[in-house]
C-alpha cells in the first residue's frame, strides 16, 4: 500500500508541491546555512525511505556505522552540551514510524517477542544509572553521550522485528548485509595492498605486531566493517553446508573467500576463536548427513588453502608471503602458552584490577554511561588517542556493562543475548525454508562467539557492534514468527507491509 503513496496524486500536484517545496526551500536558504538545508532534505528523504522500505533504511544504518567510514567525521549539529550525529536521529525516525503504524493502522500492528522484556529492561537501567550519574554531577551530559549512541543502537531489535515483515524484505535486508561484507572486505584487501602509509578506511590500520615482534610491510585493518565481516563469514560458512543448491553454494563461496581474506587482515585472535567456535557448534548440532558434507567442504578447503598457503610460507620476498607467514604466526600464539604474558594481554589485567573493586562498590546499577572507572596510570597511558576516553575504556566487554550498567544492567543483557542463543538452537531444525534455517543457526552460534570473545575485545560497547548484534537477534525472530505464520497456514502470502 504504502508504494502505491504517490500514485494517489494527480501529477499536476506533484509539479506543483515539487514547485511550492523548491520555492520554500529557497526563502529558507537565506536564513538557514546550506549544510542544515541538505541535512534536512536528507532527513526527509530517509524518512520516506524509512517508510517504504524499512530494510532499506537498516542497511544504511549499517553502511554509515559498520562499514568504513569514520561515524564522528560526518556533519554534526552542535547543541549547546554536544553534538547531534547521524546516528542519534536515524534509529528513532524508524522507531517512530512504528509507533505511528501502530497507531494509524492497528495496535496489533506492533510485534511482540520474549526478548523485547530484556532488552527494554537494559536499555531502562542504562539511562536510569546516566540520569542519577548525571543528577550527581559524577559525569556530564556530554561525557555520556558517546556510550548512550551506543546503547541507543541496540534498538535496532525493535526495527527489524516490527518494521521487517515479510520474506521479501527479509531476504533484502540479509542479502544487504552480505553485499555490505562484501564491500567492506574488498576495501579492506585495497587497504592492505596501499600499505599504511595511505589511510582509506575509518579504523585501525595499523602495522602488525605480535608478542613484540613487528611485522613490517603487513598492515593490520580493523575497520568498523569488521562486525559484519565476522558475521558474514560464519553465516556463509554454514550456508554452503545447509542451502545446497548449486547456484547458492556458488556465490557462498565466492563471498566467502573475499570476506575469509578480510578476517585474515584484521589479524584478530578474538574473530578467529569466534569462527572456530561457532563453527564447532554448527557442526555438532546438524544431522549426520550434514556432518558428512561439513567434513567433506573443509577438507577440501583446507586442501585448497594448504596448496594456496604452503607455497606461499616458503617464498622469501614479496607481501603475500610475508601474510601468509604473519598469519601463521599470529595463529601459533593461540597455542603458546607464553601469549598470556604479551603487552596487549598485560593492559587487558591493569584495566580488570581497576574495575573489579568500582563494580563492587556500585553494584547495582554502576557508574553510569560515560562514566571514567580509573585515573591515570603510566602503565598503559603511555600514548595518547583523542578517539577515546582510556579513563572510561575497558578491552573486557562483561565489565564494561557491569561498571556502567551495574549487575541489574548485566543480568538484564545477559538475560537478552542468553535468551536469543536458546531461541535460535531451539527453532532453527523448525525451518522449512533452508536458507533461513542456515541464517538461524549461524547468527545463534555467532551470539555465542560474541558473548565469548568480548572477555578480551569490548564488542558489546562498540559503536559498530551494537546494530549488528541487535539486527542479527531481530532476524531471528522474524524467522521464528514468518516459520510459525506459515506453519498456522500452509497458505499463507506474505505478509503486506501495509
Amino acid at each position: 500500500m504504502q508504494r502505491n503513496l504517490v500514485n494517489q496524486f494527480p501529477t499536476l500536484m506533484q509539479v506543483i508541491l515539487i514547485c511550492c517545496l523548491g520555492f520554500v526551500l529557497g526563502i529558507i536558504s537565506i536564513w538557514v546555512p546550506p549544510t542544515l538545508i541538505l541535512m534536512g532534505i536528507a532527513g526527509i528523504l530517509y524518512f520516506l525511505i524509512s517508510w517504504l522500505w524499512p530494510e532499506i533504511a537498516l542497511l544504511l544504518i549499517l553502511l554509515l556505522t559498520s562499514t568504513i567510514f569514520d561515524l564522528y567525521s560526518l556533519p554534526s549539529i552542535p547543541i549547546g552540551v554536544g553534538h547531534i550525529i547521524v546516528s542519534d536521529v536515524l534509529p528513532f525516525i524508524l522507531i517512530g514510524i512504528i509507533f505511528i503504524r501502530g497507531l494509524v493502522e492497528s495496535r496489533y500492528f506492533f510485534t511482540h517477542t520474549p526478548l523485547d522484556i530484556p532488552l527494554l529492561a537494559f536499555y531502562g537501567v542504562a539511562m536510569l544509572s546516566t540520569i542519577m550519574a548525571i543528577a550527581n554531577s559524577s559525569i556530564t551530559f556530554n561525557q555520556s553521550l558517546g556510550e548512550v549512541r551506543v546503547i541507543n543502537l541496540y534498538l535496532t531489535f525493535f526495527i527489524v522485528t516490527n518494521l521487517v515483515r515479510n520474506k521479501i524484505q527479509l531476504q533484502r535486508l540479509l542479502n544487504g548485509m552480505f553485499f555490505l561484507a562484501v564491500f567492506v572486505a574488498l576495501a579492506m584487501i585495497a587497504q592492505f595492498v596501499l600499505g599504511n602509509s595511505v589511510q582509506i578506511l575509518a579504523g585501525g590500520v595499523d602495522t602488525l605486531s605480535t608478542a613484540g615482534t613487528t611485522s613490517y610491510g603487513i598492515t593490520r585493518v580493523l575497520p568498523p566493517g569488521q562486525s559484519l565481516i565476522l558475521v558474514a563469514f560464519i553465516s556463509l560458512a554454514v550456508l554452503m553446508v545447509l542451502h545446497r543448491t548449486l547456484p547458492r553454494f556458488i556465490v557462498s563461496l565466492i563471498q566467502l573467500c573475499i570476506v575469509g581474506l578480510a578476517v585474515l587482515l584484521t589479524f584478530n585472535r578474538s574473530f578467529w576463536v569466534t569462527i572456530a567456535l561457532a563453527l564447532f557448534v554448527v557442526g555438532v548440532l546438524v544431522s549426520l548427513r550434514d556432518k558428512v558434507n561439513y567434513v567433506r567442504i573443509a577438507v577440501w578447503l583446507a586442501v585448497i588453502g594448504a596448496m594456496v598457503f604452503i607455497p606461499l610460507l616458503m617464498m622469501d620476498k614479496g607481501q603475500v608471503g610475508k601474510l601468509a607467514d604473519s598469519a601463521y604466526i599470529r595463529l601459533s600464539t593461540l597455542f603458546n602458552p607464553n601469549t598470556a604474558q604479551e603487552d596487549s594481554l598485560q593492559y587487558r589485567y591493569v584495566e580488570n584490577g581497576y574495575a573489579l573493586p568500582q563494580i563492587a562498590a556500585h553494584p547495582l546499577v554502576g557508574l553510569g554511561l560515560g562514566a571514567n572507572y580509573r585515573s591515570y596510570d603510566s602503565r598503559i597511558d603511555f600514548t595518547r588517542n583523542p578517539e577515546y576516553n582510556k579513563n572510561a575504556y575497558i578491552h573486557n566487554g562483561h565489565l564494561w556493562v557491569m561498571l556502567k550498567t551495574g549487575l541489574i544492567g548485566y543480568f538484564c543483557l545477559m538475560w537478552f543475548m542468553l535468551l536469543s542463543l536458546k531461541r535460535g538452537l531451539q527453532y532453527w531444525k523448525r525451518i522449512s525454508d533452508p536458507f533461513f534455517r542456515g541464517i538461524m543457526i549461524s547468527f545463534a552460534t555467532t551470539i555465542l562467539g560474541v558473548l565469548v570473545a568480548t572477555t578480551v575485545n569490548p564488542l558489546f560497547s562498540a559503536i559498530y557492534w551494537a546494530p549488528v548484534i541487535g539486527v542479527v537477534m531481530g532476524i531471528n525472530e522474524v524467522i521464528i514468527k514468518l516459520n510459525a505464520d506459515q506453519s498456522i497456514n500452509p497458505h499463507l502470502n506474505n505478509i503486506n507491509n501495509g
